[in-house]
């Protein structure tokens, strides 16, 4: 198999940003179970919040204080840490629209929830959402969910779910800030200063209501989009305010808005060269999430709205508006400590102003149950009935039992297993674009099969996954003739995630993640066969972290589907100290240290070696 052969390239080397158990949350079901450390909680495989370890599905779960370790380098260098996780367009400038890629998916098949609100640009061609929007000093946790994740959370989770939960206000009064500068140049450019990113965020909390307001900016001007000697500069502009008000054990509200603006340059595509282009695009976006909490459940709605207008200024201008709109209703209850379930219902709304005054909407009713009969085994079983406007219904299912067959103090052996479906219907992009739109395009369907264990033995965690996706039929940009059309035949995905982590003394930590991806037909354009992320960490004291990370990336095609891109390899390196007796943390990072020439688009600009700095305070 030719995922095997990818193995030797594998470079068994270093890196690690900082765990920590941050997460203070105890399930029911672990209550009566002594426990020799606190376990991070995870809750997107079933709205319920389980420990880890008791999940039936892969789960990445990134909290505060690794998040805070990556402070300055942006939420796509966190997310490219980890196995299965693509962000194609990370190492260029910093303008560039993101790929994000699970599983060797594509933009349309992985859902981005923030707050568990789905987020989307209506007007994008995947109907998909711009990452760039999205400041990491805001997000205090983010969990990823792998696998097709429908029936829980409906159309397009194809290759998985990235749910980012923004911070809340902390109690009393407090003031945070946040200031960072340093070089954002490609590998033949001089090192300048020309990057920097500053915020502050102000919160009061009380007994019953809580209240923050923050502002964030980022700007640099050190790389050029494409190629070429002249730089592109990029302005993000973040601003936002929410409320939380609670009631007591009863009821909470959580009610706030977000704004963002980018103001870049770019170049011209069709050729590619410099060109003195501008784009401005805004976002605003509104949430009202109120709860309530009884004996043994609780009613949740979810409603969102967010409107984004974009403004390309080139030989060719236009302008396009979108608004997606989302309210989901759903209802967890739990019968004792063995039956666990969710039954809800979810409308979606999608707009754009310049195609025709286009729109789509979906309606679902949804249910999830978790049976865990012992400790051992536990069976996560969901259905949704999806009513697309366009293509009227379509059921989605997931069948996810999991087995922990050896438990001891110093060994534990669990397998899992997961079969499940997913809906993706086309955007209106691409049914209604009047130069590459296809009104006849049927939505795709996917179905996926996962099978992995994980072992946990003195300490160290070994797991590995293997994931088969088909996809009936397949959605495809035909190079031929310039349109969205479907596949010919199903085309199908397969690959192998690997991941080992843990002490290799006291305070030296190790992580090592291998994915392997294969298809015949399938698209992986730009998308690496074999990636490997390898991180050592060392706590040089309860102050003072290190870390040493390396990024390895096979082969990958061309645009063209044809041309081999060569491998590469990136180191970086972070310090962080927080000073003693103090709310002061000081911050360093070594990005591309060997100043390493690769391609990551064909004709775009990368960047080389260059050193961030900053630093974070916060006062009562």
């Amino acid at each position: 198999m030719l995922l095997l052969k990818k193995t030797q390239w594998f470079l068994p080397l270093l890196s690690v940003a900082m765990f920590g158990q941050h997460n203070r949350v105890v399930d029911s079901l672990s209550q009566n179970t002594p426990a020799k450390k606190l376990e991070e909680v995870v809750v997107s495989d079933s709205r319920f919040p389980f420990k880890r370890s008791q999940s039936g599905k892969p789960i990445i779960k990134i909290n505060s204080k690794t998040i805070s370790n990556f402070q300055g380098l942006g939420l796509s260098s966190l997310l490219k840490r980890y196995a299965g996780i693509e962000i194609l367009g990370a190492h260029t400038y910093a303008g560039q629209n993101k790929t994000i890629s699970l599983r060797g998916g594509r933009n349309r098949q992985v859902l981005i929830l923030v707050d568990g609100i789905r987020v989307s640009d209506p007007s994008r061609i995947d109907n998909d959402f711009n990452i760039n929007f999205l400041s990491l000093d805001q997000i205090e946790s983010i969990e990823v969910l792998k696998g097709a994740s429908s029936s829980l959370y409906g159309s397009s989770a194809a290759t998985g779910v990235i749910n980012i939960q923004t911070k809340k206000a902390e109690s009393g009064f407090n003031v945070s800030i946040q200031s960072t500068l340093g070089s954002d140049s490609d590998q033949n450019s001089e090192r300048n200063l020309n990057f920097f990113k500053n915020a502050i965020q102000i919160n009061h909390g009380g007994e019953k209501i809580s209240a923050k307001a923050y502002i964030s900016n980022h700007a640099t001007d050190g790389m050029s989009a494409v190629i070429g000697p002249e730089k592109d500069p990029f302005s993000h502009t973040n601003f936002g305010t929410s409320l939380f008000y609670t009631s007591g054990k009863d009821f909470r509200l959580n009610v706030g808005y977000d704004g963002s603006e980018i103001n870049t340059a770019y170049d011209n595509s069709f050729p590619l060269e410099d060109a003195p282009f501008q784009f401005i695009t805004t976002m605003d976006r509104f949430y009202f999430n109120p709860s309530y909490q009884y004996k043994n459940g609780n009613v949740t709605l979810k409603a969102g709205y967010q409107k984004v207008n974009r403004d390309f200024k080139s030989d060719y201008p236009f302008q396009t508006s979108s608004e997606n709109t989302q309210i989901e209703i759903f209802n967890k209850f739990a019968f004792g400590d063995k039956f666990f379930t969710v039954i809800g219902a979810l409308f979606q709304h999608n707009f754009i102003h310049n195609i025709s005054n286009q729109n789509s909407t979906q309606k679902d009713i949804f249910a999830n149950v978790v049976v865990v009969p012992n400790s051992s085994f536990r069976l996560n079983l969901g259905g949704r009935l999806n009513g697309h406007s366009t293509y009227g219904n379509n059921l989605t299912y997931s069948i996810n039992p999991s087995y922990t067959f050896v438990k001891t103090k110093k060994l534990s052996v669990k397998i899992l297993t997961a079969l499940s479906s997913a809906f993706i219907a086309p955007s209106l992009y691409q049914l209604y674009d009047i130069y590459s739109g296809n009104e006849n395009l049927k939505p795709e369907e996917n179905h996926s099969l996962e099978m992995g264990f994980v072992i946990n033995y003195a300490g160290w965690d070994w797991s590995a996954n293997y994931f088969q996706r088909n996809e009936t039929p397949s959605l495809l940009y035909n190079l031929s003739s310039y349109r969205y059309e479907n596949s010919d035949e199903d085309i199908t995905y397969n690959g192998l995630e690997f991941q080992l982590l843990g002490l290799i003394t006291s305070k030296l930590k190790f992580n090592q993640n291998i994915t392997l991806i294969e298809t015949e037909k399938g698209d992986l354009r730009y998308l690496p066969r074999f990636s490997s992320q390898t991180e050592l960490s060392y706590d040089v004291s309860n102050h003072l972290f290190m870390s040493l990370r390396l990024q390895a990336l096979g082969k990958r095609l061309g645009l063209d589907n044809e041309t081999i891109l060569n491998r590469y390899e990136l180191v970086n390196f972070s310090v962080r100290h927080n000073v003693k007796e103090t709310q002061l943390s000081i911050f360093i990072h070594a990005i591309n240290l060997f100043n390493a020439k690769y391609i990551e688009i064909e004709g775009y600009s990368t960047r080389g070696r260059n050193l961030i700095a900053g630093l974070s305070y916060s006062f009562q």
